[in-house]
């Protein structure tokens, strides 16, 4: 996270200010001492968003069992799909295409879906990657998941975790009228995952997605440091017992930064 970064326009502005950062003593090195503040909204950057954000008397982000920010990771890669369409809607038809060459999306699994908005567009802005630099949501504009792709995971599958390359999984014109996706997985606790970044790292399936928010009490969201190991030990068959060896040398970042 930094100072500039791209933002949902009504989210306040990430701050960061240097209280100290120099010797305490002039001259004794060893009296060395950086020290920060940080201002955000909890939706900043690579983050998870808990049940409670659209849900009440759902779990808040320091409610959420420590077993369900983790599993099989699923890359759906659907960039052919949608091209330059930034208002692209990704549909039962296409998770299902997915599974006839892949085979079928485990239980307990992490599903991220791969836009290459991120990819494509982080670095160029919010005007890129949002379709707008001014605070007017009704210009926000990037690709999303159908709510009919999003209840048929919720019918038809068993997903702990749905993630995105976007700023949220309702497209970006959804997500400023009606973010159906989101009052559709979170009530099912499907957890949300946005701005995940380097999914063109990652395989479609043979990974173990780890996605760990700050525990913020009484949260409803948080920044996420969400890393993937690609070991090849878990597949549709699910988890088996992790080989750390590979664990260690094929760990991936899938921060924002």
């Amino acid at each position: 996270m930094e100072e500039g970064m791209n933002m949902y326009p009504t989210h306040a502005e990430y701050r960061f200010t240097i209280v100290y950062r120099g010797e305490l003593a002039p001259g004794y090195p060893e009296s060395y001492l950086e020290s920060n503040n940080l201002f955000m909204s909890e939706h900043t950057g690579t983050h998870l968003d808990a049940p409670a954000h659209f849900v009440p008397g759902a779990w808040r982000l320091d409610e959420i069992p420590l077993g369900h920010l983790t599993g099989p990771g699923v890359v759906v890669d659907v960039r052919d799909k949608i091209g330059n369409n930034s208002d692209y809607a990704i549909t039962q038809q296409d998770l299902q295409d997915w599974e006839r060459q892949y085979g079928r999306i485990p239980d307990d699994s992490i599903l991220l879906l791969r836009t290459g908005w991120g990819e494509w567009f982080w670095e160029q802005g919010p005007q890129a990657f949002l379709g707008t630099d001014t605070e007017d949501v009704n210009l926000v504009h990037f690709p999303g998941l159908h709510p009919e792709g999003a209840q048929w995971l919720v019918d038809n599958r068993n997903v702990r975790m749905v993630g995105l390359d976007t700023m949220s999984p309702d497209t970006g014109e959804a997500s400023a009228k009606a973010p159906l996706v989101h009052r559709i997985l979170l009530p099912n606790n499907v957890l949300i995952l946005e701005n995940v970044a380097h999914l063109d790292k990652m395989p479609p399936t043979g990974s173990t997605v780890y996605a760990m928010p700050i525990k913020i009490g009484q949260g409803s969201g948080a920044p996420a440091r969400v890393f993937a190991i690609v070991d090849g030990r878990t597949s549709t068959a699910g988890l088996s017992t992790p080989n750390w060896a590979a664990m260690l040398s094929t760990l991936l970042i899938l921060a924002v930064m």
